[in-house]
C-alpha cells in the first residue's frame, strides 16, 4: 500500500474535532483512513483523515487538502498518486 503522506510535515485545520484544530507534525505512520503525527512536542496525534482538512508541505509548497481526498484506496490516495 503506498502510503503517500509518510514522513510529510501536515497542520490540520477545520477538523469535526475542535480540540484536533493546530495539530502539526511529521506524519508517522499512514492507513486507509487515519494519519498518525509526531507532533512538535513530542506526542503521537492519531487523526482520522475523513474528518479534517490539512495542510500538507510537499516540495516546498503548502496545499490545502480535504482529508476525504486522502483516503486510500486500492494503494492510491486521490490526491497524490491520481
Amino acid at each position: 500500500m503506498s502510503k503517500p503522506l509518510l514522513f510529510k510535515f501536515i497542520e490540520t485545520v477545520n477538523c469535526r474535532n475542535k480540540s484536533l484544530n493546530g495539530v502539526s507534525g511529521m506524519v508517522i505512520d499512514e492507513t486507509a483512513k487515519t494519519i498518525k503525527v509526531l507532533t512538535l512536542t513530542g506526542s503521537i496525534k492519531v487523526i482520522v483523515k475523513e474528518d479534517c482538512w490539512f495542510y500538507v508541505n510537499i516540495n516546498n509548497c503548502t496545499y490545502l487538502v480535504n482529508g476525504r481526498r486522502l483516503i486510500l484506496k486500492g494503494g492510491k490516495g486521490k490526491f497524490l498518486n491520481s
